[in-house]
């Protein structure tokens, strides 16, 4: 499992408010979405996200991990903008 990705999909669930919706956000399938949030959760050892028939809400652990997660996919994406900038020039 690519952390990152697996970050990115975190953060898309949180986003939909839902595996389904965050799946074909990315396009991915559900059961891919679920499963990689599932290793996620399996790797940082904490349940992130309370899941019921109905609906998907974060956990405690789940909300400061969101915020953390946000702040780490920024500035990966502020670090690879910034490469292909001195790259044009």
């Amino acid at each position: 499992m690519d952390r990152i990705d697996a970050m990115n999909v975190f953060v898309a669930v949180a986003d939909q408010q839902g595996f389904a919706p965050a799946a074909r956000k990315l396009g991915l399938s559900t059961s891919a979405v679920t499963r990689m949030v599932a290793a996620l959760e399996d790797k940082v050892g904490a349940r992130l996200l309370q899941r019921t028939t109905r609906s998907v809400t974060l956990t405690d652990v789940g909300t400061r991990y969101l915020e953390r997660a946000r702040r780490i996919l920024a500035d990966i994406e502020e670090a690879e903008a910034s490469t292909r900038a001195e790259r044009t020039q």
